[in-house]
């Protein structure tokens, strides 16, 4: 193994600690303290890749504290940036 591949892991791993320390702390205050540490892993560690849309349902299956009620003026902010669409998935606006 060379010198390129051992920096980029360590930054890898580095960067996976940052994303999971960083949605703990947003969780902890809606789901308490344990629960925000395992969704803060599951969320950070490769269970999805990171262009997977997490839907309402799934969100609320995870404990998340979400709503299907989205506001006008960010649907009319997102109109602004369209993305493309996708062959294999619909878009459904109920993005999280």
């Amino acid at each position: 193994m060379d010198d390129a591949t051992l920096i980029m892991a360590d930054q890898s791993r580095k960067a996976l600690d940052q994303v999971s320390d960083t949605v703990e702390e947003l969780l902890t205050d809606q789901v308490g303290a344990e629960k925000a540490k395992a969704l803060a892993e599951l969320l950070s560690e490769g269970t999805w890749t990171h262009d997977f849309a997490i839907t309402y349902e799934a969100a609320k299956k995870l404990g998340l504290n979400v709503s299907d009620e989205m506001p006008t003026e960010i649907l009319e902010l997102m109109d602004l940036c369209p993305q493309p669409v996708r062959k294999d998935r619909l878009r459904t606006g109920r993005h999280m």
